[in-house]
């Protein structure tokens, strides 16, 4: 809709005649008082005068002050003048009033992705209504003057005082600041200026300003205060491409303007100060309507006697909910056009944007965006099981900064859903980031000196009031920041974070590009775990950081900026870089993330892209309330937010399962144009191998559970210091007679830890700890020495211990006695005697274990009774012992006598066995030993007649003595023959 309207010049004219009238007469005035001065200064010279000020007599003084007075009203008259002519030349370079007949120079401005594809075209396409004012609501009026300029009524369209002010607080801060725009100045300004001004409409200039107050002078005088806001209820841009009361009650809640309730009143009038920002359907803020609506519903109620509203009235619409409309526009990527349309609006002026027909050129990729748009949908889609309704994507060029996709909602279009609440940007919403932000704790560490190789452990700690817990409740116990950091655990996150320091991790946060956090009286050690909210586009960005080694590259969506006529007001050149880390600290961190030791002990250590690692991390907050993946290689970065925005609980919903899969799937499909590359390790960077157990280097020769590891040159890890100590079992000391202890098992070995943790608050934490483990062997502290008890006699007098035979033994004529035992002696034995009756059995020996055993065959004929076993040592030191036990032989009682072969014969192979039982058994067997036990057998034997016999045909045990028994198995119990011993 266009406008026409006439302005009288007439009264203009009328005007300038007394003002240089007045400085006629103003000129002439001082000219008379000259020759005042003159006169008088002739009559005033006598004699003796009195003296006065500065020394001068009166006469003098009063001369100087009329000519002082005189010489500044002159040079006030100048600048008047002066002043005069320069408004004059502004009123004379504007057009006539009755050129102010028509607008039609409003232009669209385009904005394009990168390649030329258009993504929105902001007002060219207007959804504007015609509504006369008469149509419009009392309480509606009155909330959009209670929103823009109360006193319309009364002021002549120059708020004076305002523009006082305005100067004042431009003049202090050195630049155009503040404004004072009547109600009638934002008409012009919106519908007029850039007409007759052209793009001076869009200067920050006291002269732009100044042509702007004499255009809506005109303006009030040619048309009344109604035609006046009834232009603007028509003109007032409310959102989108939707100008005008008419349009915004029909887009917004579908109905008529005269239909409006006072809350829809004051929503629409609280958008007005900037509907880009503010808009609950087309704004990048929308949820601060809101607080627009409240504004305007105070402000009506502060001048009630205007509005005409009551308290009443005003909590009821404060309390009424809002049913939007959801209305399509033609536009792509409808969150990156906003955001870019609120940074051009930042730079140019909202005016300009909406009517300077500018060709913006973006380095948004609308195909990559597509892509992005899909994984999105697809993700939330499969996320709906775990209560999973929305989801956020951001996709940088780590290497300039670039915007290449930015989802900020699953649906735009989906308002009706507070789950989604669609038109809501997530990509610039605050959000927590959950574990996702863990890797600014480690990188404010390393930056400190520490590395992948820190200790950080998963055990219980004491953080004062603060009281952290592991995702599933776990303790994972001692354990390096590289492995802590991969695979995300809560409490070493925030001892890492006591190590680092808050103030210092607010720093890097800040030198990464996080503007949310730089209040450091709001946090505490929960920022380890991502308290702090952030911005998905800032996190994301400050990946970027990482992904390009140190460097930090300002983000940016804008690639080329013209007016309409080809005119370039911005082009992107080389990117904007900055160190702010060292490349090794970054090396150190991306080690981790990107697994770059090939631990593959990481959290989603399997998703590769193109076959290779790729670095991310994921984060999950409490509740779960918040999913979040970011992912990135040298060449790209994604950061990827799933969750709900009215922020109900998901369960079952983690990072590894919603979000992690679409930042995958993603950098699959865009691989080919944006190919995964590896971190090369940078000089400084060095090779050692860490015991986890303390995080420091292991010592060459001692054992102790470890990891490789790297660290910055400069930076290297502390040495391990734990000593091997052998505590005394039966005492606990160390003990002093370590070799003769340790040769009859009386210590055992432990690790004293002689280590002093990087956090000292948790000392007592980590020694606890050590001693706790099941069946530890870790020392925290040393032991006091001493001698470990040996189990030997008076004096170390070696012990003699007899086993077998027992005391009282009873063994059979012809049978054979075992006799065993063991021999403990301080150092060595020097000789080791087995005697039956003071007969020694000759080739008895002792084992190196101490043990010995003899088999002793009863001869037949041994006379019937007790007979005595003695068994003696001398150790290298002279000192003896023994020890002796008693036995008894009786007559033969077994019933199974060896008939063949006969004791002492040779033997030719094949030999037949054969043995005769008295009473009937269940089973025969024949036993073959070997003397030497290099050899042994066991044959069964078949009833043969009266005997029982087997064939022995195995040659393997060669040359030698052998014994041979047979043993019956009668009535469950077993019987032995005789030993007999045959050579071959």
């Amino acid at each position: 809709m266009r406008y026409s309207m006439a302005v009288s010049s007439k009264s203009k004219s009328k005007k300038r005649k007394p003002s240089k009238s007045k400085r006629y007469i103003g000129v002439s005035k001082v000219k008379r008082f000259k020759k005042m001065s003159g006169k008088k200064s002739g009559r005033t010279k006598k004699k003796g005068s009195k003296k006065s000020f500065l020394g001068m007599d009166r006469v003098k003084f009063r001369k100087f002050l009329y000519i002082f007075i005189g010489i500044v009203f002159f040079v006030s008259c100048i600048a008047v003048l002066i002043a005069g002519i320069y408004l004059k030349n502004l009123r004379d370079s504007l057009p006539s009033p009755d050129e102010l007949v028509e607008r039609n120079s409003d232009q669209s401005t385009l904005i394009f992705d990168k390649n030329g594809e258009l993504l929105y075209t902001v007002y060219g396409d207007q959804n504007r209504e015609f509504v006369p004012i008469e149509d419009i609501p009392h309480h509606t009026k009155w909330a959009l003057l209670a929103a823009e300029d109360m006193e319309f009524y009364q002021h002549k369209g120059i708020d004076y005082t305002g523009i006082a002010m305005a100067v004042i607080q431009n003049v202090m801060s050195g630049e155009v600041v503040r404004g004072a725009s009547t109600l009638t100045q934002q008409l012009v300004k919106n519908t007029i200026l850039y007409d007759v001004l052209g793009e001076e409409a869009y200067d920050k200039t006291y002269s732009r300003k100044i042509k702007e107050v004499l255009i809506t002078m005109q303006v009030e005088q040619t048309l009344s205060k109604d035609e006046i806001l009834q232009m603007y209820i028509n003109e007032v841009p409310l959102g989108g491409v939707n100008y005008g009361y008419q349009t915004a009650a029909n887009v917004y809640f579908g109905k008529d303007v005269g239909e409006l309730s006072l809350a829809e009143s004051a929503m629409l009038a609280g958008i007005i100060t900037n509907s880009s920002i503010y808009s609950p359907l087309f704004g990048t803020n929308p949820e601060l309507a809101e607080s627009r609506q409240d504004f305007v519903l105070d402000q009506m109620l502060k001048y009630s006697k205007l509005t005409g509203v009551t308290e009443e009235e005003v909590e009821d619409a404060k309390s009424e909910e809002l049913v939007y409309v959801s209305k399509h526009i033609d536009i792509k990527a409808p969150h990156f056009v906003f955001y870019v349309k609120q940074l051009l609006e930042d730079e140019y002026g909202e005016e300009r944007v909406a009517k300077g027909g500018l060709r913006v050129t973006t380095t948004l990729d609308y195909g990559i965006q597509e892509i992005a748009e899909e994984e999105i949908v697809k993700g939330i889609a499969n996320g709906a099981r775990y209560n999973v309704h929305n989801g956020s994507m951001v996709v940088l060029d780590p290497n300039n900064g670039d915007v290449i996709a930015m989802v900020g909602s699953v649906d735009y279009w989906n308002q009706d859903d507070p789950r989604v609440d669609g038109n809501v940007n997530i990509a610039t919403s605050l959000r927590q980031m959950g574990s996702s932000a863990k890797p600014y704790t480690y990188l404010t560490a390393f930056a400190r000196g520490y590395g992948p190789w820190t200790l950080a452990p998963d055990i219980t700690m004491s953080f004062g009031g603060y009281k952290p817990v592991n995702w599933d409740k776990k303790f994972f116990g001692l354990m390096t920041a590289r492995r802590a950091l991969g695979q995300s655990r809560n409490l070493s996150a925030v001892y890492t974070l006591q190590i680092a320091g808050i103030n210092n991790f607010i720093n890097t946060a800040e030198k990464l590009g996080i503007t949310t956090v730089s209040d450091k009286a709001d946090y505490g050690l929960s920022l380890a775990l991502g308290s702090g909210e952030m911005k998905l586009l800032e996190h994301t960005a400050a990946f970027g950081v990482f992904a390009n080694e140190g460097i930090k590259v300002d983000t940016n969506p804008l690639l080329k900026v013209e007016t309409s006529k080809g005119e370039v007001l911005y082009e992107k050149g080389d990117p904007v870089t900055q160190r702010v880390f060292d490349e090794k600290e970054i090396y150190a961190l991306n080690y981790v993330l990107c697994d770059l030791g090939g631990h593959s002990d990481r959290s989603g250590a399997s998703y590769r892209v193109q076959g290779q690692k790729v670095c991310f991390k994921t984060g999950t907050t409490n509740g779960p309330k918040d999913l979040l993946t970011v992912i990135y290689h040298q060449n790209l970065v994604a950061g990827i937010w799933a969750g709900n925005n009215n922020n109900e609980e998901m369960p079952g919903g983690w990072s590894s399962n919603v979000p992690l899969p679409i930042a995958h799937s993603f950098m699959q499909r865009v691989s080919d144009q944006y190919p995964v590359k590896t971190y090369s390790r940078p000089s400084g960077i060095l090779s050692t191998k860490i015991c986890t157990d303390t995080g420091k280097v292991a010592q060459s020769g001692i054992d102790c559970p470890s990891e490789a590891s790297i660290y910055i040159q400069g930076h290297a890890p502390p040495t391990d210091e734990r000593e091997i100590v052998y505590i005394c079992k039966s005492n606990n000391l160390i003990a002093d007679n370590l070799e003769a202890a340790q040769k009859y098992d009386l210590v055992e070995e432990y690790v004293l830890i002689n280590n002093t943790i990087a956090n000292t608050y948790q000392q007592g934490a980590y020694e606890k700890f050590l001693l706790g483990i099941k069946d530890s062997k870790y020392l925290v502290k040393t032991p006091e020495s001493g001698v470990c008890p040996l189990p030997l006699g008076p004096n170390n007098a070696p012990v003699v211990e007899i086993n077998t035979p027992i005391s009282g033994e009873v063994v059979a004529q012809g049978g054979t006695l075992t006799i065993s035992g063991s021999v403990r002696v301080l150092e060595s034995v020097s000789e080791f005697t087995v005697s039956v009756d003071s007969n020694p059995i000759s080739g008895a020996s002792i084992n190196a274990d101490g043990t010995y055993s003899v088999t002793y065959l009863i001869p037949s004929d041994m006379t019937l009774g007790n007979h005595t076993v003695t068994v003696g040592v001398i150790d290298n030191l002279a000192k003896s012992s023994s020890n002796s036990v008693i036995f008894t032989v009786t007559v033969s009682l077994s019933p199974v006598t060896l008939t063949a072969p006969a004791d002492g014969v040779t033997i030719v192979f094949p030999v037949t066995l054969q043995a005769s039982v008295t009473e009937t058994p269940s089973s025969v067997q024949f036993f073959v030993n070997k003397v030497d036990d290099s050899y042994s057998t066991t044959l069964g034997a078949v009833q043969s007649g009266d005997s029982w016999v087997a064939t022995w045909a195995d040659t393997a045990g060669g040359n030698g003595d052998y014994t041979i028994k047979a043993r019956a198995i009668i009535s469950g119990t077993a019987y032995d023959s005789a030993i007999v011993t045959v050579t071959y």
